[in-house]
């Protein structure tokens, strides 16, 4: 699980703003720095340490040499290590302005808040300015900065945004559905704003879906429908993350997705009675030859093993009337599903590939123990699973020596295996939920993001005790 306080003071602005004092210095410290040092460390350049704000409330990233009037700003780390050196660095750069920011004294505000504004500070910075930018290009320098914060932590001020979004161009908007509404997602990890509050939203759910997934811990994924006139801006690419700009507090009506929240009440219970099958399967992984995904790689050793740990979490907690049999086929399909992906693209015929490797190597997994009809079945989803569901149906129904019923229970471990093999596409965010075929499936896509900060290798290193 992330620790979403420091992702929170990482990724997000001050709220304080209150003068250094030598109390803070020495209660901040660890390796003696004094108020002093620090005071003549900044005088050596010209700087005054009155210009210091510390935000008390936070660990990292709490104090900043800020010159608002100047728009001369610096990190500040109060450790005498960092005065003597990176600090020095800081400092030079703020005295060869030679007074006010270039940027700032040119205008260059896209230049001014990239590269001479601190991410912690760029809210305070642009709520005192904003009214000195002009009006054709104030949204469009406020929408920068905001692209750049992760947590507002609330200090987005109302009648700010209020007055900024009068100057948003007149915005390119999604396709009306029939009622002449428009559908909205917002995903919402543990550190996220409510969706009464929210500014950014998306038209798809994909995006949404890794917002909440990357913010903390992943707890919910909101749908709203409204109104043209309340969109301020839309940005319709996924590059540009499909996202809709609106005045936080004008949506006042939304539903959750039933998705299972990946939070630390929720994720061991779902493990737990799956972990015993997954080390004594995902042991195999490594045996069967698959390597550990290498960079910009998605498929590999950990692929198949989130695959195996999310078939064995819908196996145990779906309430899916599954037998024995069916769980062996699950496992037979998430280990051995892509062992003939020969690259990274699409490839409709890797899982024949993979039926035919088996039997060329003459593959039998430990504690795997089908019948002859069932091996079939198993081997018929991995054949199928990478082509589109109606040749895979088509294949297990036209498939001889099964019965109707048979036929019908070997399609819904077909569906199975795609929602577990298709969740691992957050990794990549390629997955848009909505279609899964499986209604458990749809309550996993925030689990399925969980694992993979999850480490799944070392526990298949470890030797457990006997029982």
């Amino acid at each position: 699980m992330q620790n979403a306080g420091l992702i929170r003071e990482v990724r997000g602005v001050m709220t304080r703003f209150e003068p250094l004092t030598e109390e803070i210095v020495a209660a901040c410290t660890q390796d003696g720095l004094t108020y002093a040092e620090l005071s003549d460390a900044l005088s050596a350049y010209g700087l005054s340490i009155e210009k210091v704000m510390h935000d008390p409330t936070r660990k990292i990233f709490n104090t900043c040499y800020a010159d608002y009037d100047l728009g001369l700003y610096a990190d500040i780390i109060l450790q005498r290590e960092f005065i003597r050196g990176p600090g020095q660095a800081q400092f030079q750069k703020l005295a060869r302005q030679g007074g006010i920011c270039r940027t700032l004294a040119e205008q260059d505000w896209r230049g001014f808040y990239l590269k001479d504004v601190p991410l912690s500070m760029l809210i305070y910075d642009f709520q005192r300015r904003y009214k000195t930018i002009p009006h054709e290009t104030v949204f469009s320098v406020w929408h920068g900065i905001y692209k750049r914060i992760d947590y507002a932590n609330g200090m987005w001020s109302l009648p700010v945004l209020r007055e900024v979004f009068r100057y948003a161009p007149p915005p390119r908007l999604p396709a009306l559905e029939p009622d002449g509404l428009i559908t909205i997602y917002r995903g919402m990890g543990a550190l996220s704003l409510p969706p009464e509050q929210a500014i950014s939203w998306t038209t798809h759910p994909g995006n949404a879906l890794w917002f909440a997934i990357h913010s903390g811990q992943g707890t919910k994924v909101a749908v709203a429908r409204v109104r043209p006139e309340q969109i301020v801006a839309h940005y319709p690419s996924y590059a540009e993350e499909n996202e809709v700009v609106i005045f936080p507090g004008t949506v006042t009506e939304y539903r959750y997705e039933d998705m299972i929240p990946a939070v630390v009440e929720t994720v061991p219970r779902l493990m737990a009675p799956a972990l015993q099958a997954y080390l004594d399967f995902g042991r195999q992984a490594r045996a069967l030859g698959y390597q550990q995904e290498k960079l910009f790689q998605l498929h590999g050793l950990l692929h198949v093993l989130r695959v195996l740990f999310l078939t064995l979490i819908y196996f145990y907690n779906s309430g899916d009337p599954l037998t024995e049999s069916d769980r062996q086929i699950l496992i037979y399909f998430s280990l051995l599903h892509d062992l003939g992906r020969l690259n990274e693209n699409a490839d409709a015929t890797h899982g024949e590939r993979s039926v035919e490797l088996i039997h060329k190597r003459g593959i039998r997994l430990r504690g795997i123990r089908l019948s002859r009809k069932e091996y079939r079945i198993a081997e018929l989803i991995i054949a199928h699973h990478c082509r589109d569901d109606g040749e895979g149906i088509a294949a297990i129904t036209a498939e001889p020596g099964l019965s109707r019923k048979e036929k019908e229970h070997a399609v819904h471990l077909y569906h199975i295996c795609k929602d577990m093999d298709a969740l691992d596409r957050v990794r990549f965010n390629g997955l848009d939920y909505r279609m899964l075929r499986t209604q458990y499936a749809r309550r996993l896509p925030l689990v399925a993001g969980c694992l993979l900060e999850e480490d799944l290798l070392t526990p298949l290193d470890m030797e457990f005790p006997a029982k």
